[in-house]
């Protein structure tokens, strides 16, 4: 064979390969895609082998996501308005006369990751942040609406001073549902992404 014929041949072997790792990209990405991306201001979840990292993380975000839309339904038969609770509220005590109506059970208020005797979520729509055990980081009230900003927070993990969140044995790392209907992860303070 002459050079010419030999240097097709090499053009044409890197192209049919450049194809197949295309065609083997696009297949593993396909099989990848089937979990929900999160938003893209989201903070993005780092591993937790301690509690079995993101597999607890989806299964709280996803109970947090039918709280949710409970809620929604709530505000969407009170002019937009949540639930407002007095002080920042532990949420099956709070909540549950409000949302019963929707199929609300007490259970649904506990991250099933954290099993039933887990501590129930947080609620964050309130006229006063009350006694002291609250931080003093969190503004005197927090009405939140349907209107209210993106990132705006309406329930989220228990979450204990000096200890660290329900989804790490170390650090604080908790799930929040956002006034839009988003669940967000966070690593770190709470502090850092209170809305």
């Amino acid at each position: 064979m002459r050079q010419e014929s030999w240097s097709r041949v090499i053009a044409w072997g890197v192209a049919l390969a450049a194809a197949v790792v295309a065609v083997m990209i696009a297949v593993w990405s396909g099989e990848h895609s089937h979990a929900p991306s999160a938003p893209a201001n989201a903070a993005r979840p780092q591993p937790n082998r301690q509690t079995g990292g993101d597999q607890t993380r989806a299964v709280c975000a996803a109970q947090l996501e039918k709280l949710g839309q409970a809620l929604r339904l709530y505000a969407a038969d009170h002019r937009g308005q949540f639930p407002l609770t007095p002080t920042p509220a532990v949420a099956d005590q709070e909540l549950l006369p409000a949302l019963q109506a929707r199929g609300g059970t007490r259970g649904m208020f506990h991250c099933p990751a954290l099993g039933p005797d887990g501590a129930p979520y947080l609620y964050h729509c309130y006229q006063s942040p009350g006694a002291d055990r609250w931080p003093k980081w969190m503004p005197a009230t927090h009405v939140v609406t349907v209107k209210s900003p993106t990132g705006t927070w309406l329930m989220s993990d228990y979450l204990a001073r000096d200890r660290p969140g329900p989804h790490s044995q170390t650090e604080k790392a908790f799930n929040y549902l956002c006034a839009d209907g988003h669940v967000r992860f966070h690593l770190g303070s709470p502090r850092q992404v209170y809305r």
